[in-house]
């Protein structure tokens, strides 16, 4: 029977980012096979650390990783499972006081016991037939004091497994290593996860699961304590549950339910009334590809909180509890490698909650462990989960770059504590993309930087002002500070850059200019003490009517210029004039005048009679006055709009090294010059 929601939220809750004072170093990883997607926490060696057991199902074995006491794991040995191991589990099997484990395998068709023999070494002990068995865990299920295995997998009876119910079967232990099966109950299509709880309160065990192709979570209610009767679903569709836990969320005494939707990206809590009756409370919003939870008080504060992993991304989540069993802030956690499962564990024995995944790309390696760091204190600040009196600071940071120029960039923060820093980005930019040093693209927000060092990606189409924000947190969180990023025109380095200036004075500068490869002929200088032209940049002039234009820079720049005026187009330049010192210039600036025409474009090439001669200033333009058109940015037809004309122009000059259409500057006219127009298209003033 399938039960639908009655009383569910319609919005989806989108949590504040806050920042909790739950620290981690950077994560250490460790080898453990091929495709890592289950995690087991526990002394396996009996030397009093926990150890961690990874289930890797490309290499088929399960990798088993000896703590050194410090939370390091510098050892490993590797034991065989079944075909395709999805996850592990342990507990004392065979009442000899050791940790053994076992194994869902996925293909293999097997449920795999590996038996300790308390050295932390691990043999096959008895392997037990499913039809694809996909998810284990271990728990007393009957209540009788020796501990039993609940098996999810799928009905090999049927004509198609894969698309109808699937099982719970529990596998009740003897106590001597060696399991008796019990009654198989029905549950929805394809279970990926369970637990267990006593749900309504009769003293027996209830079964939850998680059914990604059925899209329902089924609840099998125990009716004594050997058996359950069949699953009653409900139906969470669209979404699709991959992972379960349950939870006394809200305080109330009895269990609920949090489940995760691997597709949708999110995370479900569904309240319990008492008797099994669930509401779905909260649709909270998570990281792509949610793959497991845990569920522990990480912060302290006497509740349940929800910690979990993302195959697809590198940020995974803990979800503050508000005590009520509403998530009140999140957290971001640095993990890379496609985080399958999850466990929080004192991995070091100092007290303090640490987190162990293991890690699912085939690349990767398998296993991460990050161990909570001590919080220092400064002041008088009280010293409990590193509150403190003396936050970190940021400072805003502005920087000026091109349209098609990655600028690196430097995030600025300092702790006065002497913790270490988290670099947090809390908000992205409009058009652009950030980016690690390590190339990983900046998605969502909060974001765990794994430095303090980033990329701005501009978008080429656009031409303004970018702004996005950071904090640090080193136990306590700075206040956000911005990044501000003025998105120019490339500098008009090179003549295919040139900058367009009118009749008046233009602000130009050479501080940042090379020399370019064009000649110049200093014949038509008439004997003006012409220079070197070093650190030369360009502009560009469009008449607005037929006349003479006369140019000066004399007595306006800080430096020893020379400049050169041509016509026709940057492939095919024509030189028109030249000059070194104007007369009566003091500062070594120059005069020019020359003739043009309507409609026509003129170059002015600037730059410094020796190499040591650069700096800033104005140049003065008077030319014929006219109606003149406000030309923009692509507008290579130069009529005041990007339309038809202007792509008419890239096609023209299509695969030529140079032209006016080469519009990103990468010498080649191409498909991205011909974007370039379509993303900036209409009127100039638009």
């Amino acid at each position: 029977m399938r039960v639908f929601l009655l009383h569910i939220l319609c919005a989806v809750a989108f949590v504040t980012p806050s920042w909790g004072d739950v620290r981690f170093q950077n994560p250490d990883q460790y080898s453990a096979g091929s495709k890592a997607t289950g995690i087991f926490v526990g002394d396996l060696d009996g030397d009093g650390f926990a150890d961690l057991a990874v289930a890797s199902r490309q290499s088929n074995m399960v990798t088993v990783l000896y703590n050194d006491g410090t939370g390091v794991y510098p050892t490993s040995a590797e034991f065989d499972t079944g075909n395709h191991p999805r996850y592990v589990d342990g507990g004392d099997f065979d009442g000899d006081g050791d940790i053994d484990l076992c194994t869902p395998d996925y293909y293999g068709m097997t449920c795999t016991i590996l038996e300790n023999d308390g050295a932390g070494n691990f043999t096959t002990k008895v392997q037990y037939e499913f039809f694809t068995p996909a998810y284990v865990w271990v728990e007393d299920l009957d209540t009788d004091g020796i501990l039993d295995i609940g098996m999810l997998h799928w009905d090999g009876k049927s004509e198609d497994p894969s698309d109808t119910n699937g099982q719970f079967t529990p596998l009740f232990g003897l106590g001597d290593g060696t399991f008796e099966l019990g009654d198989a109950s029905f549950i929805g299509v394809q279970p990926r996860g369970g637990d267990g709880a006593d749900l309504n309160g009769d003293g027996f065990l209830d079964i939850v699961t998680a059914d990604i192709k059925g899209m329902t979570i089924s609840i099998v209610l125990g009716t004594s304590s050997r058996t359950w009767a069949d699953g009653f679903t409900i139906d969470l569709s669209p979404g699709t549950p991959r992972y379960i836990s349950l939870g006394d969320f809200d305080g109330d005494g009895d269990e609920d339910i949090a489940c995760l939707d691997k597709l949708g990206g999110q995370c479900w809590l569904l309240f319990n009334d008492g008797d099994a009756n669930f509401t779905l409370e909260d649709t909270i919003q998570v990281n792509g590809s949610p793959h497991s939870m845990v569920v522990v008080d990480v912060d302290g504060d006497n509740d349940l909180d929800y910690v979990i992993s993302h195959v697809g991304s590198i940020t995974q989540l803990i979800l503050y509890n508000d005590g009520l069993g509403h998530v009140e802030s999140m957290q971001g956690i640095f993990i890379t490698g496609g985080a399958a499962e999850i466990k929080a564990a004192d991995l070091n024995n100092d007290g303090m909650l640490d987190i162990a995944t293991a890690n699912v790309n085939a690349s990767h390696p398998g296993a991460s462990v990050l161990l909570q760091r001590v919080c220092l204190t400064c002041g008088n600040g009280v010293s409990f989960k590193g509150i403190s009196d003396c936050p970190p600071v940021t400072e805003d940071i502005n920087l000026v770059t091109d349209s098609f120029t990655m600028v690196e960039i430097e995030l600025l923060g300092e702790s006065f504590s002497g913790n270490t820093m988290d670099f947090v980005i809390t908000s992205l930019p409009s058009y652009g993309e950030i980016r690690e040093s390590n190339g990983l693209v900046v998605s969502s927000i909060p974001y765990y930087l794994s430095s303090n060092l980033v990329q701005y990606y501009p978008e080429t189409t656009y031409i303004g002002t970018e702004v996005f924000s950071y904090l640090v947190n080193d136990c306590l969180p700075s206040n956000d500070s911005q990044v501000q990023l003025q998105i120019d025109l490339p500098y008009p380095d090179e003549c295919n850059v040139a900058t367009e200036v009118f009749n008046g004075s233009s602000e130009i500068s050479t501080l940042e200019a090379t020399d370019s490869p064009e000649s110049f002929n200093e014949n038509q200088c008439n004997d003006s003490n012409f220079g070197e032209l070093h650190n030369d940049i360009w502009l560009k002039y469009v008449a607005c009517n037929t006349g003479e234009l006369q140019i000066e820079t004399c007595n306006l720049l800080g430096f020893d210029s020379d400049l050169v005026v041509y016509d026709g187009n940057c492939c095919n330049l024509n030189q028109l004039d030249c000059n070194g010192d104007g007369l009566a210039c003091k500062d070594g600036g120059s005069t020019v005048t020359v003739p043009v025409e309507i409609g026509k474009t003129y170059f002015m090439r600037i730059g410094g009679s020796t190499v040591s001669s650069i700096g800033s200033g104005t140049i003065f333009l008077d030319g014929p006055v006219g109606k003149c058109i406000e030309s923009c940015f692509c507008d290579l037809h130069i009529d005041g709009e990007i339309n038809v004309n202007d792509l008419l122009v890239v096609i023209g000059q299509w695969g030529n090294t140079c032209g006016i259409a080469d519009l990103n500057v990468d010498s080649q006219v191409d498909i991205m010059d011909l974007l370039l127009v379509i993303g900036t298209w209409g009127p100039c003033e638009g």
